[in-house]
């Protein structure tokens, strides 16, 4: 892998604000599968040669970089490689959100001009304000083109996207290289749900693609419809947004509503880069590590953590030119495996099933739990719908009370005769003894086109907030668990 096109040469006591900007880096090529199966020290060797390039670009391009090395002791030709990720400084969602704020509207943390820019993201805003997420034509070209490691479509086959695509990057790589690789996009977001269970009937795609959470909604309305999904010649489910499809339960749910051996969980952050996904032999995501490297740190102490133990995933982002993320935290929680290959044949690293987020970890009385975990224990019981809801009230002596509400499925007894098993369960599944809630089929709001809201705080001073998973770890542990 060559670094030409990058031009950097520092010397002591230069005016780097007023300095002729010469950085650039190289046009990568990720367009060939075989790099997702190259031994391990090669994948290190192309790690190291584009962590080193990045840092050098970014300290160059960027006066929000060259204050955060320059505050880490860092200097860009310190960094040899991967082994010195270590020494770089973290980046956070806060501090990218405090940066657009003090330097609107990108942030100085962008390293390409207008000039090289084709489009406008944000991310997806469902709690606090949306993060503008500027692409070039360059990394737009290498977001696309990574698509051409995996099968194409067959040609002519119809991919029914769910949700919207209006400023989302990820589905809008996604149906930009659906559309570029042979099949037809049918953008279905705005249609209600009945209007897209009769679509899918009658244009019979060979792929959709949504959160979960929708993905079960919809197979829920298609049933009181009649409408036999297993039926309508789907070939893939394709989820995103949600760390839903690669809950087992959820996984087995979606195969046996929709007809389909394919379920795939797509995976990345609109800060960083589209990442990755499972394969068929493993719910892992994998990540290419050419185009991002991935760590696993202890979200308090920020310490690397060995494979295989649970922590905060990491993300640094190797090939970027706008707006490229040194040390991300992605708050998503999971383990790493990288040692050995998938049986698929790739040995790229992956993220065992996301657990959930750093600040969606519940704490219960010396305990805590993902609403993931819910997740799985509820829709593993036949009885009852795939919905709930994790309710957090004030309890005695200030220790909060959780409640986990459910729905009988229609035709099911008593719901009184379920609740006991139910929370039987939940307390050896999470290690916590809930009270149980069993409502009535159709109570709980379903997910509307995108993520479900999973977590309502009816605590005092809370205003009734309703979240997409959890509460704060930091406020669980103020609770005083």
């Amino acid at each position: 892998m060559s670094l030409s096109g990058l031009s950097y040469c520092p010397r002591a006591g230069q005016d780097h604000e007023r300095r002729t900007v010469t950085a650039a880096l190289p046009d990568y090529d990720v367009t060939d599968p075989a790099a997702l199966a190259l031994p391990r020290e090669q994948l290190r060797a192309i790690q190291d040669e584009r962590l080193r390039a990045m840092v050098r670009y970014v300290y160059e391009r960027s006066p929000f970089w060259r204050r955060k090395l320059t505050e880490a002791e860092v200097r860009p030709e310190e960094i040899e490689g991967i082994a010195d990720l270590a020494r770089l400084p973290f980046t956070s969602r806060t501090e990218l959100d405090a940066e657009q704020s003090a330097h609107p509207p990108f942030g100085e943390y962008t390293c390409s001009s207008r000039e090289q820019w084709m489009g406008l993201f944000t991310t997806s805003g469902t709690s606090g304000r949306k993060l503008k997420r500027v692409v070039s034509r360059r990394d737009w070209r290498l977001m696309l083109d990574r698509f051409y490691r995996h099968p194409a479509p067959p040609p002519g086959e119809m991919f029914m996207l769910l949700g919207p695509v209006d400023g989302l990057l990820g589905p809008a790589v996604g149906v930009e290289a659906m559309r570029e690789r042979g099949a037809i996009p049918v953008l279905a977001g705005t249609w209600d749900t009945r209007t897209k269970v009769l679509a899918i009937a009658e244009l019979r795609p060979g792929a959709i693609a949504g959160a979960a959470s929708y993905i079960i909604h919809l197979a829920e309305v298609a049933q009181e419809m009649g409408v036999d999904l297993a039926s309508c010649g789907l070939r893939a489910v394709t989820s995103f947004g949600e760390p839903g499809a690669a809950v087992d339960a959820t996984h087995a749910a979606i195969a046996e509503r929709y007809g389909v051996g394919e379920i795939i969980d797509g995976y990345g952050l609109t800060e960083v880069w589209p990442l990755g996904g499972n394969c068929p032999f493993s719910a892992a995501l994998h990540i290419a590590d050419d185009l991002a490297a991935v760590e696993c740190v202890d979200p308090d102490s920020g310490e690397q953590l060995p494979e295989g133990e649970t922590g905060e995933i990491v993300f640094t982002n190797l090939i970027g030119d706008t707006q490229p993320l040194l040390r991300y935290r992605s708050r998503d929680v999971g383990q790493l495996t990288f040692s050995t290959p998938c049986a698929c044949g790739s040995t790229v690293t992956r993220i065992e099933r996301i657990e959930g987020r750093t600040d969606d970890m519940i704490w219960y009385r010396g305990a805590n739990f993902f609403p993931s975990a819910v997740e799985e224990i509820v829709r593993s019981h036949p009885e009852l719908t795939p919905e709930y809801r994790i309710v957090l009230d004030d309890g005695r002596r200030g220790l909060p009370v959780v409640t986990i509400q459910v729905e009988a499925a229609s035709g099911t007894g008593a719901p009184e005769a379920l609740r006991d098993p139910l929370r039987a369960a939940l307390r050896s599944g999470l290690g916590v003894n809930p009270e149980v809630e069993v409502l009535a089929a159709g109570s709980l709001p379903r997910a509307q086109q995108s993520k479900a809201r999973r977590v309502l705080d009816r605590r005092a001073g809370r205003s009734a907030t309703v979240r997409g998973s959890g509460m704060s770890r930091r406020a669980q542990r103020d609770q005083g668990s």
